[in-house]
């Protein structure tokens, strides 16, 4: 449980930060072209997720809960900073557990963006320094976002390559189905997730079902969770626009 107690003090604290940075307004980009879905924003934005879920894998099994917290900030008309941090822990005690920060630096316009991944994890003991590029394609109802990266392990942490795929379906503005695949060079593991997600109109507030099957060299599994986000942005933004404004999650797709 002092995983818990790690994971919810980060999330509180980089959630305060948010709402708080939401204040600054930042010089205005150019106005939209032909889209105003994709139309850059000027605000500091961010979001909190927790969820709850059940994982199985080759006759272990636990209850987990799930973590995470990102803001953006955008510099420039075209740059921006997005700070991730996230972290999973099972219930039992021998659970496994993760928790990891990333840093997405990266240029942005209406039709894509592309950039730098920087980050650190600890993988149930063992840690890793991750560096990668990743990218995203934005469609009037779709989005399409890859990730390639490598990770130098250390305390018994093997070194690994991570490339991911994700494919986010816009059902209307406030509705989401995503589906994605991830690969670690380390332990030959897979990883497929289907998700949708809801945003309440006029509200700063999504809930999301995932499930997720895991093969490696040791077997295969599953997992599913349910939860909720909290989403700090303009007022009247919805869940396509906010996905826009703070596009890159990649901590799911390293530590698994």
């Amino acid at each position: 449980m002092r995983m818990l107690g790690i994971m919810l003090t980060a999330c509180g604290c980089l959630s305060a930060g948010t709402v708080f940075a939401a204040e600054l307004v930042y010089p205005a980009a150019p106005p939209p072209i032909d889209n105003p879905v994709y139309a850059q924003g000027s605000m500091v934005t961010g979001d909190v997720s927790l969820a709850f879920g059940y994982f199985s894998f080759e006759g272990f099994e636990t209850g987990e809960v799930w973590g995470t917290a990102r803001v953006n900030i955008p510099f420039s008309p075209a740059w921006n900073e997005e700070i991730e941090v996230n972290g999973l822990a099972g219930f039992e005690d021998d659970a496994y557990y993760t928790y990891g920060i990333y840093s997405h630096t990266y240029a942005k316009g209406q039709q894509g963006a592309a950039g730098l991944l920087l980050g650190a994890s600890n993988l149930a003991g063992g840690e890793a320094l991750t560096a990668g590029v990743e990218g995203i394609v934005f469609l009037p109802t779709t989005s399409l976002v890859g990730l390639l990266a490598y990770s130098w392990g250390s305390n018994g942490q093997p070194d690994f390559w991570s490339a991911a795929g994700e494919a986010r379906w816009y059902w209307n503005p406030n509705t989401k189905l995503t589906g994605s695949v991830a690969y670690n060079e380390f332990n030959a593991a897979w990883k497929w997730t289907a998700e949708t997600e809801h945003r309440f109109d006029g509200t700063m507030m999504s809930l999301f079902v995932n499930g997720t099957y895991y093969n490696n060299d040791d077997g295969d599994g599953w997992e599913a969770f349910a939860g909720g986000r909290f989403l700090f942005d303009q007022p009247g933004q919805t869940l396509q626009g906010h996905d826009f404004e703070v596009p890159f999650a990649a901590g799911r797709a390293i530590t698994f």
